[in-house]
This record gives structure tokens, C-alpha cells and sequence, in this order.
């Protein structure tokens, strides 16, 4: 999460929670078959809140003495986060970040008991989504990321996130799969803005058709990542709570679970690579 709240989880999407399951439009695997790196979103792809952010606030809250429930908060969460999160995309820095998560919190807390600090509540709830335990690795996400690493496929972090994101990534175990991380603070944009895929395509080297975008939602990754001339492909929603009003639409290439991720790569090529 980033500056007290979770990063970029923002698609409204209900998928058929099948496990491992890729649902896939006529045609298309050839999409796929000349990808050679594959970048991934942080936040509901590959990590998620654990248990969740509303509890975890709800927590917090409850630290600074502040009654609340989980379910309450989720509702204002939701709707801080459509103000002042969606609406406010665009340049960023972490400066920018901050400033725009004190908004976040500060509007999830109307309507609660005012804490006797702000700045104390907020600067705990910066650091506890800091910590790995506080976060969960999706299933099957070391196991892909380790088979894509090993067939020789180039993996890379692209995600609207903050400071915090490498050494959590660290902490959990996956930061070792990666070779570079564009994280939208460092950038200075946000997806779906094209300069974050810009300089993500240009470390690599490639052309876009030999990249493909991993991630949970329709408007910063499918559609941020195909703008860029860049495959996509979505993946469901899990232990997430979604936070955009974009519409789920048939026809676009998405999976239920990290695991067949792999699958979706080799069924456009006509031999899987070998182990290196």
C-alpha cells in the first residue's frame, strides 16, 4: 500500500474466481507469441493486504483510539479513494504521494471520533503497509515468477506505488525475480500515462509486441499497457477491494491465478523455451 492506503487496487471487476483458469478471447494466443518480458502490477497482482486494508485501518484506528468496524471504513475507504485516488492520477512524486494519502485517510476517518494526532495515526498507518507481514503473496507467485526466470523471460515491476515498494517486495521473497522496478513516484507519472511504459520499454529494449503487462485493472493496465502498443493481459480480483467504476467487459484476455500465466505466454509459440 502506498502512503497509508493500498496502491493502485482500482478496477471494479467480478471474475469467475475458478482457480488457474484463463479465459481468453478467439485468436488471442498470437498475441503473446513473441513476448519476452513480462512486467508486473504490485498491488492485487502480485501482493495483496493481509487480511485486508479496511481491517488493518480498523486496527490502527483502534490504536489511537478511535472506534470503528471494518465494514464502515471499507465504505469510506472507497469513497476517499475514488476522490482524491482516481480523480487525482496524473504527475506524482512521493512528495505527491503523501499528500494525496493524508487526503485519503483523513476522508475515511470523517464521520469517526477525531484522533487526538492526525500525524501520529497517519505515520503508523505509512509504516504498518510497509512491513511484508502486513502483505500476502498471491498463490503460485514465486513458483511462476521463478519458471518465467527460468525459461529466460526478462520480469520487471510496473506499478503506481512509492519508496516502499522495493524493500516490501524484498521482505516478501520476490524482489530477486526482478531486474528493474518503475515504480510512478520514481517515474514521475502514473499508469495509465504513457511515459511510466515508455521508460519501461525503453530499459528493455524491445519492441512492444515483445512485451506483455500483467495486471488487475481494465483502465491502467490493460488499457495503459495497450496504448503503449504493449500486450495485456488482466488477472482477477482477490482479498481486494476494487475501487474503480470501470465496467467489466467481455473479450479481454484474463486469467484467475498467477499459475497460468505461463500457459497463456507458451500457447502463442510454437516451442516452449527450455530451462536456461
Amino acid at each position: 500500500m502506498r502512503a497509508a492506503g493500498l496502491p493502485a487496487f482500482h478496477v471494479a471487476l467480478i471474475y469467475e474466481l475458478h482457480e488457474n483458469k484463463i479465459i481468453m478471447p478467439d485468436s488471442s494466443a498470437a498475441m503473446f507469441a513473441s513476448v519476452s518480458a513480462v512486467t508486473f502490477d504490485a498491488g492485487g497482482t502480485l501482493v495483496v493486504p493481509d487480511p485486508s486494508v479496511s481491517a488493518i485501518y480498523s486496527e490502527v484506528f483502534s490504536q489511537h483510539g478511535i472506534a470503528s468496524d471494518p465494514v464502515s471504513v471499507e465504505i469510506a475507504f472507497r469513497r476517499a479513494w475514488r476522490k482524491f485516488g482516481i480523480e487525482g492520477r496524473g504527475p506524482t512524486n512521493e512528495a505527491r504521494e503523501i499528500t494525496k494519502w493524508r487526503r485519503i485517510v483523513a476522508a475515511t476517518l470523517e464521520g469517526l471520533d477525531p484522533p487526538d494526532d492526525f500525524d501520529a495515526l497517519f505515520d503508523d498507518l505509512w509504516q504498518t503497509f510497509s512491513e511484508p507481514r502486513r502483505w500476502r503473496v498471491r498463490e503460485g507467485g514465486v513458483e511462476v515468477l521463478s519458471h518465467l526466470n527460468a525459461r529466460g523471460i526478462r520480469l520487471a515491476v510496473l506499478s503506481n506505488w512509492d519508496s516502499r515498494l522495493r524493500p516490501l517486495l524484498n521482505g516478501l521473497g520476490l524482489a530477486e525475480y526482478f531486474e528493474a522496478f518503475f515504480i510512478s513516484s520514481e517515474i514521475g507519472w502514473e499508469k495509465p500515462h504513457p511515459r511510466i511504459f515508455q521508460v519501461a520499454a525503453a530499459h528493455f529494449g524491445l519492441p512492444a509486441s515483445g512485451i506483455l503487462h500483467v495486471g488487475d485493472s481494465i483502465e491502467e493496465d490493460f488499457e495503459g499497457a495497450r496504448t503503449a502498443g504493449w500486450n495485456a493481459v488482466l488477472i482477477d480480483a482477490e482479498n481486494v477491494e476494487h475501487l474503480s467504476n470501470a465496467p467489466l467487459r467481455d473479450g479481454l484476455p484474463k486469467i484467475t491465478g498467477l499459475r497460468k500465466l505461463p500457459d497463456l505466454i507458451w500457447s502463442g509459440m510454437e516451442t516452449r523455451p527450455p530451462p536456461q
